[in-house]
């Protein structure tokens, strides 16, 4: 009985310094943005015709806001109220978005040179019953990470891929059962082993400029979709990598037996 207490009172000790960590980052993610949006408001009356007081302003603004959606996010996680809307999804649909951020990269230059490399499958019919909101919502937080992690120059690589299930016969198609990994690798300064056990967890966090609350929000996302997240330090000692593992429909595999058929009549 001492030692079933001596242990809970060392996790409550352990959680009340995570939770005062956050508190502290918290305050900072939302000091920050606060102090400038006031100063640049203060000056529309100055310079009323100044469009770029606005668009500093809006950009301020959504610090704030991702912050109080991460907080009500981790609120429905933790009173298991976190509703999915699922759909069929087509794995290419992520493609859009990483154009996106290479997009961004190149206006990053100027602070950053981050070269992005991706990789999608040949087959343009794989489908995943999911989120399709949420599941972006995981692959931006993986990528914002990623840029972040990178102090002045490396590279990312996104690279999409199905794993099949073996089975008992000799097609060459996607049985029911397989899965698509979602790799995003990095060449920044890695994770840290004080934080890497706690990595999906809440509020775990070295950096002032996140509350490391992303991670354990994705991390409930994925494993609601029937998947599995997780991340390793590459093996060269530069950079993570982040993987993410989820089912496909079942419907995929007549979905690429239509699809070759087509082709077949094509040629």
């Amino acid at each position: 009985m001492n030692e079933d207490l001596q242990k809970a009172n060392e996790h409550l000790k352990i959680n009340d310094k995570m939770q005062k960590e956050f508190i502290n980052i918290a305050a900072h993610e939302l000091r920050t943005p606060t102090q400038a949006i006031l100063s640049f408001a203060d000056l529309l009356p100055l310079y009323p015709d100044n469009k770029e007081l606005g668009i500093m302003i809006q950009r301020n603004a959504k610090r704030p806001q991702r912050l109080i959606k991460d907080i009500l996010d981790v609120t429905k996680i933790e009173s298991q109220q976190l509703v999915l809307r699922k759909g069929t999804v087509n794995i290419h649909d992520l493609s859009n978005l990483i154009q996106d951020y290479g997009q961004q990269l190149e206006k990053l230059n100027t602070k950053k040179i981050i070269n992005l490399f991706t990789q999608f499958p040949e087959e343009k019919n794989i489908f995943l019953i999911a989120d399709k909101e949420r599941l972006l919502e995981v692959i931006s937080n993986m990528m914002d990470n990623a840029i972040k992690f990178i102090e002045k120059e490396g590279s990312i690589y996104f690279h999409v891929k199905v794993e099949e299930t073996e089975n008992n016969n000799d097609e060459n198609d996607f049985a029911v059962g397989s899965h698509v990994l979602i790799t995003i690798k990095d060449t920044g300064i890695g994770i840290s082993e004080e934080i890497f056990p706690r990595l999906f967890t809440g509020f775990a966090s070295k950096s002032i400029n996140g509350t490391g609350l992303g991670l354990y929000i994705s991390k409930s996302i994925i494993e609601a979709h029937g998947g599995k997240i997780w991340a390793e330090n590459n093996k060269n000692g530069n950079g993570a990598t982040f993987t993410v593992r989820l089912p496909l429909n079942t419907n995929n595999k007549i979905n690429y037996k239509q699809n070759e058929g087509k082709e077949g009549e094509d040629e």
